[in-house]
């Protein structure tokens, strides 16, 4: 084996078990140095990939990639419907089949988990740090004020609850983030107290004059977030 062999060997696969590699290792200190030296880089390198994986991380890719296949089955549908809609306008039939179509309340905890789902990619992504002053400012308008923290808020802002002008906040929970919504209570919708999907669940409290609902992933306790809600915010309503 000649020296340039020999280097590439030694560099490359410092473990190779061939007679002519081993005969060299064995005649020459400064060959036998050499290979030590690359084993050690190889050691180390393997050491460093070699990293811990979060708790619970499979789990919170699993859901990123089921938000994802919703969102996009959701834009599917979208687009199809406005093609409908175009064609249905074009033949002069689109008024008299709005005027058949018979109101139906929506269900206030299908809104919010489809909510979460259309904006989690945002709100995971997004830390506003917001403060006792941040959250004040926002919840006067629904006639509340919070006299504590309620917790890590990353996130508040007003929102479209299914066409209604309702509070968006997300807090940092044990297992991920919470999601609060406060719904002006004259919002028609089917108020379900408790409710779940594949992925997600949540509860439904009326406060004040509005419905407050409050949604985490399966596995999230909403407890903490709950009695925080009912015992730091008053209502002036």
């Amino acid at each position: 084996m000649d020296d340039i062999l020999f280097r590439h060997t030694a560099i490359a696969t410092p473990h190779d078990k061939s007679d002519d590699f081993l005969q060299r290792i064995a005649d020459s200190d400064k060959d036998k140095k050499l290979v030590k030296q690359a084993k050690d880089f190889d050691a180390n390198l393997q050491s460093l990939l070699k990293v811990d994986v979060p708790e619970g991380l499979t789990d919170k890719i699993l859901l990123e990639q089921s938000f994802a296949i919703e969102n996009e089955r959701i834009k599917s549908n979208r687009w199809h419907i406005a093609i409908v809609a175009s064609i249905a306008f074009v033949i002069g039939i689109t008024l008299p089949l709005l005027n058949n179509v018979s109101y139906s309340p929506a269900d206030i905890g299908e809104v919010a988990m489809q909510h979460v789902t259309d904006e989690y990619y945002f709100t995971t992504k997004t830390n506003e740090q917001a403060d006792l002053k941040m959250v004040n400012a926002k919840l006067a308008r629904y006639g509340a004020h919070a006299t504590k923290d309620l917790g890590e808020v990353t996130y508040v802002n007003y929102c479209s609850f299914k066409g209604t002008p309702a509070l968006h906040m997300v807090m940092r929970g044990e297992k991920g983030q919470i999601t609060v919504f406060v719904v002006p209570k004259e919002a028609k919708f089917v108020e379900t107290a408790e409710f779940s999907n594949e992925h997600l669940k949540g509860v439904t409290e009326k406060m004040g004059n509005t419905n407050v609902v409050i949604v985490g992933e399966r596995d999230e306790s909403l407890q903490k977030i709950r009695d925080a809600m009912e015992t730091n915010i008053k209502w002036d309503i």
